[in-house]
């Protein structure tokens, strides 16, 4: 599966911050929190929590929690994880997080989870399955375009299908690749994940 255009990351940008308002309506109404610091401005402070993966910061009863918000148009019932954001060099959010939390927002529904046992788990679980010889054949049968191919990956001798994916990034001034990895829900389920879910 290919797409010849390439991602537009300044046009993605602006669909997160829109989408924000309504993230912040659901912090206030549903989880009541006090106060929420965005962090979406291209600020020093700002963007030293942007490469730290913090997108927000939400406050209530004397605590608070530094989360990254990440936006799935369609729910196709996993969770996309960053390898890499621009690939080779700079790893992707995945391992490169200082976040409490991941809020994963689908069209219908939230699912809020620990980003530090996301993490754990995944260091555990899934990092020594990454197929490296994948992410080359995607560079390869893929270059300057999107991409993407599957996989299995085996979780307590169960098998699970997941899908490695490349986003080709093209501003005025640079390119540059993205390489994420789509794990099932049920993935993160066999390797001990608790997800919480909210209706939106």
């Amino acid at each position: 599966m290919a797409n010849q255009s390439p991602h537009n990351f300044w046009s993605s940008l602006k669909v997160e911050r829109d989408k924000a308002v309504f993230a912040d309506e659901f912090y206030s109404n549903v989880f009541e929190v006090e106060n929420i610091i965005r962090f979406d401005t291209e600020s020093e402070r700002d963007i030293d929590f942007q490469r730290a993966d913090i997108d927000v910061q939400l406050h209530a009863w004397e605590r608070h929690s530094n989360v990254s918000e990440k936006f799935r148009a369609i729910d196709y019932n996993d969770l996309y994880i960053e390898l890499y954001s621009m690939y080779p060099n700079v790893k992707g959010w995945m391992q490169n997080s200082s976040a409490d939390h991941l809020a994963y927002f689908f069209p219908t529904r939230l699912i809020w989870i620990d980003k530090k046992e996301l993490i754990r788990a995944f260091e555990t679980h899934v990092l020594s399955n990454i197929n490296a010889a994948k992410i080359e054949e995607l560079q390869t049968n893929y270059q300057q375009q999107n991409g993407s191919l599957t996989d299995e990956i085996s979780i307590n001798s169960s098998s699970h299908k997941v899908r490695y994916i490349k986003a080709y990034n093209k501003t005025k001034s640079k390119d540059w690749d993205t390489i994420g990895l789509s794990l099932p829900f049920d993935l993160l389920e066999a390797i001990g994940m608790k997800l919480k879910v909210y209706a939106l």
